[in-house]
């Protein structure tokens, strides 16, 4: 299983400052951690952020400062060695597929090859309204983006119609290290967005409110892959463990998701009532999450 440490709202352990996240990410790399991710928002609309407060309980207040992600990940490149780098999850189709495989091939070659990214639509349509890009058809946008992004990833010249864009013997570089950075689909468990997934993306990420259904969805996910030719074991399942003050619970919690199928399992350190003289020992408890690490 592999044990992923999302980093978003950690400033509060480092009194605000952003580069404490460095200092996290990089002690988490030193420990063992297997993954390091971040979330997304470009912005919010007062009404919106309000509605999402009080009909999905969303924890974030208005004036959260959300760091740009991939920028982000590209300053934590730089600071670490081995770990893998991602996204829990980007809101893919607010950016042109061109920049949006140009940032992650270039975060690919910083990396030497440790991206691996999530990608979702959202739900704030005023966060499409103020980037310019319509809200609906956003599944069918998000896919073409990432079937876009492999194609300029490919050897060029590169060729893609999309809805609203098209290249056509198009070089850009450079590549990504990897022959294929994983993609991983954040959005609802349904036969039609797993076939999306299974088409151009690397497995699923599932939402706290996916999981009670999460043995089916696995199901459905890995026939998907199969009826798309792909092998099913290769369908990678991601959760974000739900946060409770008992580190037992945690453990008990991951491994029951492991015994489901589950491939990664992200802890978010904000979100636990932990200070910042309790780092040290929750980077030693996550290290050891997997039962591989002391």
């Amino acid at each position: 299983m592999r044990i992923g440490l999302d980093v978003f709202g950690a400033e509060r352990f480092y009194d605000g400052d952003h580069r404490g996240l460095l200092d996290l990410a990089a002690e988490a790399d030193r420990r063992g951690v297997d993954l390091i991710t971040t979330s997304d928002h470009l912005g919010f609309s007062r009404e919106a952020h309000t509605e999402r407060v009080r009909g999905n309980g969303f924890p974030f207040e208005l004036e959260h400062p959300w760091l740009e992600p991939m920028s982000l990940l590209s300053a934590v490149a730089a600071v670490t060695e081995r770990v893998d780098l991602g996204v829990y999850v980007l809101v893919a189709p607010l950016r042109p597929a061109l920049l949006l495989a140009k940032q992650i091939a270039t975060l690919d070659v910083l990396s030497r090859g440790r991206t691996r990214i999530g990608v979702g639509v959202g739900w704030q349509e005023a966060e499409y309204a103020a980037a310019g890009i319509p809200f609906e058809r956003r599944f069918g946008r998000l896919e073409e983006t990432v079937a876009a992004c492999r194609e300029l990833w490919d050897a060029p010249p590169a060729s893609f119609t999309g809805t609203g864009f098209a290249f056509d013997d198009f070089h850009s570089l450079p590549r990504p290290v990897q022959a294929r950075v994983p993609i991983i689909f954040g959005m609802a468990p349904s036969e039609r967005n797993f076939e999306r997934i299974a088409r151009v993306g690397d497995g699923w990420t599932a939402a706290p409110a996916d999981m009670g259904r999460l043995t089916e969805s696995i199901t459905l996910l890995r026939t998907c892959f199969e009826e798309q030719g792909r092998d099913p074991a290769e369908a990678e399942v991601q959760i974000m463990l739900p946060a409770v003050d008992d580190f037992d619970a945690m453990t008990a919690a991951a491994r029951e998701a492991r015994d489901l199928g589950v491939d990664t399992v992200l802890v978010r350190p904000s979100a636990l009532d932990i200070g910042p003289g309790d780092l040290d020992e929750f980077l030693t408890w996550l290290a050891g999450l997997d039962g591989r690490r002391a």
